[in-house]
């Protein structure tokens, strides 16, 4: 069994090909989804942290918080 950790996440190997699990950022590491390769688990937490990050900026934006120096956005991993 392997585990890869991909931007704060742990994409847990269950059966190698066939069942991966991602889990959550620390402290809690809660199981979060499952995927078939780990091509789709690096993509599944691509599009959560992108989402994370539009909510946050729109959290901001309705705040009324204006940040000299906003933190770029998601980068999608080069494989």
């Amino acid at each position: 069994m392997m585990n890869l950790f991909y931007r704060g996440y742990v994409i847990h190997e269950d059966i190698r090909s066939i069942c991966y699990t991602i889990f959550g950022a620390k402290p809690d590491r809660a199981e979060i989804g499952s995927r078939s390769t780990t091509l789709e688990a690096m993509r599944w937490v691509d599009r959560d942290l992108a989402q994370l990050a539009t909510v946050r900026r729109a959290c901001q934006d309705s705040l009324g918080l204006n940040y000299a120096n906003p933190s770029s956005p998601v980068q999608p991993a080069l494989l």
